[in-house]
């Protein structure tokens, strides 16, 4: 099968939000659509749909800080009866080209997967092991970062992309960046810790 992407407009992923990203991310986890809506008015951040033809499979919310040249996946998801076949591997690889073509002053792509040792139980452990392994099999690599958010406890991934692919280019000021773009400055001084 062949599958591409393509920038989402707002209605789109205002569609999506209230279809699938409710479904497909816990309540403490997910944004205000309004908040995702607002980042793309301000052109710091953008959605990306995985497309079989015209019909949609998956989706990406992207945050970019061009001045530290990075961007954050925000959130990730292939559709439920999607999943499961290795379309999240090649949606990874199509975001990777995205970037080459469409972004190509972007060095670095820093991804948050909840935290393993935060995990409340044995199924949870398993998830967000799966998680993280599915990240890493994608070219992604552990960083030392961990963030909190909001109460929510995650690692911190990153793939390089474009000419920057040998070594990490990962470093806790372009994240510290990115979180300063993403929330107001009484909400980061609160809810947000980086170490």
């Amino acid at each position: 099968m062949s599958y591409h992407v393509k920038k989402l407009a707002e209605d789109k992923l205002t569609e999506i939000y209230q279809t699938h990203m409710k479904q497909d991310f816990p309540s403490d986890e997910l944004k205000p659509l309004s908040h995702i809506i607002k980042s793309m008015e301000d052109g710091y951040g953008f959605s990306l749909g995985v497309y079989e033809e015209e019909e949609l499979a998956g989706y990406a919310v992207f945050i970019l800080c061009e001045e530290t040249k990075c961007a954050l996946l925000d959130y990730f998801a292939i559709l439920k009866g999607r999943r499961g076949g290795g379309l999240g591997h090649q949606a990874f690889s199509l975001f990777g080209t995205y970037f080459q073509e469409h972004l190509p002053g972007i060095e670095g792509l820093y991804i948050e997967s909840e935290r393993v040792s935060a995990a409340k139980d044995e199924e949870q452990r398993l998830t967000r092991e799966r998680r993280i392994s599915f990240y890493r099999s994608c070219g992604c690599e552990m960083t030392p970062l961990r963030s909190v958010l909001f109460g929510v406890d995650y690692s911190v991934l990153y793939q390089p992309l474009g000419k920057e692919k040998q070594g990490s280019g990962a470093s806790k000021e372009a994240l510290d960046a990115l979180y300063r773009k993403m929330f107001k400055p009484e909400h980061y001084e609160k809810f947000v810790r980086l170490t």
